[in-house]
């Protein structure tokens, strides 16, 4: 007993020391969110309010649920304003307390059969695969919510998990609630955790179900058994529901109030009630995007920088036509004032300003670029311009045009016509193939976001030897294939124990409904996949153990038992 409570108290410092070095050493404040987040909470303590804004009247939001905000003003409040690396450390112990969780849940899936020396060193090696998993890790080093986000999506499936295991009433239904209160708790980090508490809730029907018509095929026992089971189940989903609704209550009934809204969570387009979204633009994206290369180059940019036709795919026009008219589009995006002022001007009544009505637009705009600014600046910064021409080198002059664009209602309306005939053209593509291809480069990324060596690894050619790309991101590819193949053997080793097979369909609607949400949309960025990785770590530990731990130590004790005899019988003579 002495040895597993050293190695786990090992394996527990060894996994905060990494994460420690990883917020300590590789901090990074690359995130725009991350930003939006700090000025949210310096906000609440200074101003008291809710807000993006960076000046009075400090306007309430609703674009950010306010998980990560509150619980970065609380640690600003504790060790000090605009304290970052103090949240990032908060972070690391955070995050090595998921690493226990992960080792609970693979402890609570272990098959019944499993004696107590088993179970134990199972719980060492999902807890040695959870501290060494490189990639939910770096999010500690950031000011993002995946920390939080993994951390609550954890004691969420666990406490569940505890639930359907539970043969008391009284422990099931607190289960319950505490499982509906951490689901609750991460959709306040992020929105689509609300999907892990459906898994969580979908598993408890179907098992009841399960359990209510295998009642009902048996003759010899009673009517009411099959009758006990749905009411119980339809009581533990009461309780499921409650926990969830009570964690979400108070954002619920603030956006209520102030902007006389149900907004539970955050909206999907980052908005606020009736502000302009440009759902055509992104409608034509979702059409065709399949990398978080090209969210990055065509969807980030939005309303902040220029869009070029030339960093899409050709994959992404079905014609010669098609291509002109995208082309079209972009250029009154990218020159507003010189494409949609003479259609207006005449107008009595000029079209409203997106961008008057965004609470973002103060942060993304360039100074000096402002859509309301008066139009007798513009000779000036073109006698600057041409003062400064010569002296200025081609890259700067190159970028210099790159002043925000504008999104407006026409030419949304312009895009949202092309991708209707896109999906008219190509329906197949539009809901199967594209969304698989969307799934894979979540999935199989290597996951190596805000590392410094972070990048792609295809095509090889374009690796970065200057920070060792070459071989840090085939590592990391490597390891996604890894924990991908006995992520999958675990889930065949519940599927052969009968008795674990509902654990296969938690895990199963833990991923499959959330991973296909993820790729209808036009950002499949792979950081969203990243709490994945605590399933599969759990899952994936019962497998390494069962079948190979315990093969390899039969085999060496195999390879071992000859030696030893014949050293006996040389002893002997």
């Amino acid at each position: 007993m002495k040895k597993y409570v050293a190695l786990a108290v090992f394996l527990t410092l060894a996994g905060l020391g990494f994460r420690l070095f990883l917020a300590l050493h590789l901090p990074t404040d690359e995130p725009d969110d991350g930003r939006l987040y700090a000025r949210i909470a310096t906000n609440v303590l200074e101003h008291r309010g809710y807000s993006i804004e960076t000046e009075e009247p400090y306007s309430p939001t609703l674009i950010r649920v306010p998980g990560y905000p509150l619980f970065m003003a609380g640690v600003y409040a504790v060790f000090g304003r605009d304290n970052n690396r103090a949240v990032r450390v908060v972070q690391a112990g955070l995050d090595t307390i998921t690493c226990w969780l992960i080792a609970l849940l693979a402890l609570a899936w272990s098959p019944v059969g499993w004696d107590r020396r088993k179970r134990r060193r199972l719980l060492l090696i999902a807890l040695a695969l959870a501290v060494s998993c490189p990639f939910p890790a770096i999010y500690v080093a950031t000011l993002l919510t995946e920390t939080f986000a993994t951390l609550l999506v954890s004691a969420c499936v666990l406490a569940a998990t505890l639930a359907l295991r539970s043969e008391s009433s009284r422990k099931r239904a607190m289960w319950w609630v505490g499982a509906g209160l951490f689901g609750g708790a991460a959709t306040m980090f992020r929105s689509d955790s609300g999907l892990f508490v459906a898994a969580g809730g979908m598993t408890l029907v179907l098992v009841g179900l399960s359990r209510a018509v295998a009642h009902w095929r048996k003759p010899a026992l009673s009517p009411d058994a099959a009758r006990h089971v749905l009411a119980r189940t339809f009581t533990s989903g009461v309780m499921l529901t409650i926990g969830f609704a009570g964690a979400l209550a108070p954002w619920t009934i603030r956006n209520a109030r102030v902007f006389g809204v149900f907004q539970p969570i955050a909206p999907q387009g980052a908005n606020m009630p009736g502000e302009f979204v440009p759902l055509g633009y992104t409608g034509w994206l979702r059409t065709w995007v399949d990398d978080a290369k090209y969210t990055e180059s065509m969807e980030f940019p939005l309303d902040v920088g220029q869009l070029h036709i030339e960093k899409a795919p050709d994959y992404a026009f079905d014609s010669p036509e098609e291509r002109e008219q995208v082309a079209a589009l972009l250029e009154r995006y990218n020159h507003p004032a010189s494409t949609e002022a003479p259609q207006t001007q005449p107008q009595p009544v000029p079209a409203p300003d997106p961008k008057s009505q965004d609470p973002t637009a103060a942060s993304k705009e360039q100074p000096g670029t402002a859509s309301g600014s008066p139009e007798e600046e513009a000779p000036e910064e073109v006698e600057s311009s041409d003062q400064d021409e010569d002296e200025a080198d081609p890259d700067a002059a190159a970028e210099e045009p790159n002043q925000p664009g504008e999104m407006t209602p026409e030419i949304d309306a312009g895009f949202a016509e092309i991708a209707r005939a896109r999906i008219t053209r190509h329906p197949l593509r539009y809901y199967l193939i594209v969304p698989l291809k969307r799934a894979a480069s979540l999935w199989f990324d290597t996951h190596s976001q805000y590392y410094p060596f972070q990048g792609e690894l295809l095509p090889l050619s374009s690796l970065d030897t200057d920070i060792h790309q070459q071989y840090w991101l085939p590592v990391f590819a490597f390891l996604t294939l890894v924990y991908t193949v006995i992520g999958l053997a675990g889930g065949w080793l519940l599927w052969r124990d009968k008795g674990s097979r509902r654990w296969l369909l938690l895990l199963v609607l833990l991923i499959l409904p959330r991973l296909a949400f993820l790729s209808s949309l036009e950002n499949p960025e792979p950081r969203y996949a990243v709490e994945f990785f605590v399933f599969v770590i759990a899952a994936g530990s019962l497998a390494f153990l069962d079948l190979i731990w315990d093969r390899m130590r039969k085999l060496a004790r195999n390879w071992l038992r000859p030696t030893k005899q014949t050293t006996a019988d040389s002893k002997h003579q």
